[in-house]
């Protein structure tokens, strides 16, 4: 293995600021609403119904006291509302309302333009590579959890 890296470093750096471009990006949207955590659990719930609690916290890696406390924000706001499931009494299932659709129009084209600004200059190839390493290092983070 190699001596000194600097993986874990660049992953945080990346995170950090791909999050504040991601942020710049959405407020010059008019899609402010879909800042940080609040959007990743929007982007979760987008055309599924009655997702449970738990699975949100695995689709967003948050953990289920920061995932409730925003949820209870996004219920407040309109986006999201809680029912009991139907078949299992103790777990709580989460959907949208609907009123996310006013940015159904121009999120394709946010991310798109993320997708161009995160992978300038690397060939379809190297994104391939890039993503599956990603995933790899994903899976071995969640074993050591």
């Amino acid at each position: 293995m190699v001596k000194k890296t600097r993986g874990g470093t660049l992953l945080s750096q990346v995170h950090q600021v791909c999050g504040r471009v991601w942020n710049k990006i959405l407020r010059e949207n008019d899609m402010a609403d879909l800042e940080g955590a609040r959007g990743r659990i929007i982007f979760a719930l987008w055309g599924k119904d009655g997702v449970p609690i738990k699975t949100l916290c695995e689709k967003t890696s948050l953990d289920k006291s920061t995932l409730t406390g925003i949820i209870d924000r996004l219920e407040r706001d309109g986006y999201v509302e809680r029912k009991s499931s139907e078949t299992d009494k103790r777990s709580t299932l989460i959907s949208l309302t609907g009123k996310e659709q006013e940015f159904a129009k121009i999120i394709q084209k946010v991310s798109t333009q993320m997708n161009k600004i995160f992978y300038k200059g690397f060939s379809d190839d190297e994104i391939i590579q890039f993503e599956e390493m990603l995933a790899r290092i994903l899976e071995n983070c969640k074993e050591a959890e």
